[in-house]
């Protein structure tokens, strides 16, 4: 059975400087492979900061292994697997992202019709709506 960190193990963590920046648990789908690689495999994100992830995914990559992430509202991003263990990887971006964008949701929600499309309103003279 797997433990759950709880905040002593977070300010040991930070105390011993391997958790620079505060991370947001949550559960998002992704794409992840290797750098310079021609295919990539989903994976789930369960953790997200601005300088890296722990996801889960259907192979474990050596720690080093150069990746490439792909998730919504971002282009990709380029990093390494910082550690592995159970189903479970640590990825370290290449540079700082800004978690918030994942979050937001992916269209305007605007009208897609054009708007030579769009009717416009009309009045009837003389109808009289009761």
């Amino acid at each position: 059975m797997a433990s759950v960190p709880n905040s002593s193990d977070e300010d040991a963590l930070n105390a011993r400087g391997q958790r620079s920046t505060n991370r947001s648990s949550l559960f998002l789908l992704g794409k992840m492979g290797v750098d310079g690689g021609v295919s990539s495999e989903a994976i789930r994100i369960r953790n997200l900061s601005p300088t890296g992830l722990m996801a889960e995914a259907p192979t474990i990559l050596a720690v080093g292994t150069a990746v490439v992430v792909e998730m919504k509202n971002l282009p990709p991003i380029k990093g390494k697997v910082v550690w592995a263990t159970d189903g479970r990887m640590g990825i370290a971006f290449n540079a700082e992202i800004d978690p918030g964008k994942v979050r937001q949701p992916v269209g305007k929600g605007e009208d897609p019709t054009p708007d030579f499309l769009k009717v416009a309103p009309t009045r009837r003279p003389g109808l009289k709506m009761t």
